[in-house]
C-alpha cells in the first residue's frame, strides 16, 4: 500500500481541525483520497520523485501540491451537511417550507478540475482517425 500524501498533522496545520464527519477516521479518509488521485493521475509518483531529485525540473510535481489536493478533497467531502458547502437555500413562511441543496450531499471524494489541473492530469488529448483508406489508382 503506498504512502498517503499527506497526514493528520499536514491537514490540521494547513486546513484546521478536520470536518466532524471525518474527523474520526482521517487517516483512513487520507489514505483512500490519495489512492484515488493515483488512480486519476498514472505516474504521480514518479513526478513527484522528480521533483524531490531537481525542483527545477518542469516534469517534476510539488509533493505539497499533492497534499493539499488531498486534504481539499476531505474537507469538500465532509463539509457540506455542516453548512458549509450549501448551493442554494429557499425557506418560505406559511406554509413552512424549506429547501436546501448542498454540494456533495453524501460526501463523495472526486478532483474538480482546478484540483486536476493543478496535479497536471486530466488534460485533454487531440488526435486524427483516417476514415478514407488509401485507394490504388
Amino acid at each position: 500500500m503506498a504512502v498517503p500524501f499527506a497526514d493528520e498533522e499536514y491537514f490540521t496545520q494547513n486546513f484546521g481541525d478536520p470536518p466532524s464527519r471525518v474527523a474520526a477516521r482521517l487517516v483512513e479518509e487520507l489514505a483512500r483520497a490519495s489512492r484515488y488521485v493515483r488512480r486519476e493521475c498514472p505516474g504521480i509518483d514518479a513526478r513527484i520523485a522528480k521533483y524531490v531529485a531537481d525542483p527545477e525540473d518542469p516534469a517534476g510535481l510539488d509533493p505539497d501540491v499533492a497534499a493539499d489536493v488531498v486534504c481539499e478533497m476531505i474537507q469538500s467531502a465532509g463539509a457540506s451537511p455542516g453548512g458549509i458547502g450549501v448551493t442554494s437555500q429557499q425557506m418560505a413562511a406559511g406554509p413552512y417550507q424549506e429547501t436546501t441543496q448542498f454540494v456533495n450531499p453524501v460526501g463523495d471524494l472526486y478532483l474538480t478540475k482546478k484540483q486536476k489541473r493543478l496535479l497536471g492530469c486530466g488534460r485533454p488529448r487531440a488526435g486524427n482517425v483516417d476514415l478514407i483508406p488509401d485507394v490504388p489508382r
